[in-house]
């Protein structure tokens, strides 16, 4: 004789596979899914249609529309020799190169590349021997291409190439980010840096307005005040805006300091879009994960679990009554 009805077996089943599930998507799900794509290939690009700077063409000041376009591409070699290193832990690794230019011809107005490790999760950077900018051996702190999955209402390190040290961006408040063709909900986190010199240029003595008798070395200074807008489940960067200053220093009398850049550079609308076409879903998909999902699933479990229970009493009650019916039947 059955000990419980088929109708219970089959809730208690439900029950058990649906707690399951709720428990290993909190646990194991999500820490799968909220990973940087070792083989990552993404590119932004940023503009100012109205910026000065030092044409590097002409050797002299100028104005006009420039374009920055960064470009991040994924190793997954790399990424197993930076996780050797790091005890085995889950990292990847990336080149990005940037380039800013007025005219698509070389040499560019500024050029970057750089190569480093990062914590596939939190975004931040991991000590590496390979990590270098510019050809140069160096140590990257703080976030260099994205924020943390699940982002927080709190401040961050930036790392800022120029000054090779990591900047304080704040939490500002929450922003719907328009596109082309739809918007996002966002973080909006801002920081900014102060005039610092960061480096020596060659340049035509002529360009501070003094005679020119030839070359000199002229001194970089660098400000910047930047805003970047994230999606807070993936920690995208689906917008970044610059406004930017360079200067070129001569310490001679007479000499006039020159504008290396003057800009103020943000996304593209090509560029946002994009972003908000691309981890649109991939929020929402997180969040559910994330959040949810686990409990709905938790929840039916335990509601199913109940629903057996119930039934197996009711069948066990009622055999027990059948059974007795017949004992006195028999007497």
């Amino acid at each position: 004789m059955r000990k419980f009805s088929r109708g219970a077996v089959a809730f208690l089943t439900l029950g058990a596979f649906l707690l399951t599930m709720g428990v290993a998507m909190k646990v194991y799900a999500y820490d799968r899914l909220a990973v940087v794509p070792n083989d990552q290939n993404t590119q932004q690009i940023l503009s100012d249609d109205n910026a000065n700077f030092f044409d590097a063409d002409n050797v002299a000041p100028g104005s006009g529309p420039i374009t920055t376009v960064a470009t991040v591409i994924g190793d997954p070699d790399l990424a197993k020799e930076a996780a050797d290193e790091n005890d085995g832990a889950d990292v990847a690794v990336f080149t990005k190169g940037q380039s800013t230019d007025n005219n698509d011809q070389a040499p560019p107005v500024d050029f970057l590349e750089q190569t480093f490790a990062v914590d596939r999760f939190t975004g931040e950077a991991v000590p590496w021997s390979g990590a270098s900018q510019n050809g140069e051996p160096i140590e990257f702190e703080g976030l260099l291409i994205k924020f943390p999955f699940n982002t927080q209402k709190k401040s961050y390190d930036y790392w800022d190439a120029t000054v090779k040290a990591p900047m304080k961006m704040e939490f500002e408040g929450t922003e719907e980010v328009e596109g082309t063709d739809g918007s996002i909900n966002t973080y909006r986190f801002s920081g900014s840096i102060d005039e610092t010199e960061f480096g020596i240029r060659e340049v035509p003595r002529g360009v501070f307005g003094l005679p020119d008798t030839g070359s000199v070395e002229a001194t970089r200074t660098y400000a910047n005040d930047r805003t970047i807008w994230v999606e807070p489940e993936t920690g995208v960067m689906v917008k970044i805006e610059e406004a930017q200053k360079q200067w070129l220093k001569l310490d001679e009398p007479g000499a006039k300091d020159v504008v290396a850049m003057d800009t103020i550079s943000a996304s593209s609308p090509e560029t946002i879009q994009a972003n908000i076409d691309e981890y649109g879903s991939k929020s929402a998909s997180l969040k559910a994960v994330r959040t949810w999902l686990p409990l709905a699933m938790g929840g039916l479990g335990i509601l199913s679990i109940l629903a057996g229970l119930a039934l197996a009493f009711r069948f066990r009650s009622r055999r027990d009554s059948d059974v007795d019916h017949d004992a006195y039947a028999n007497a």
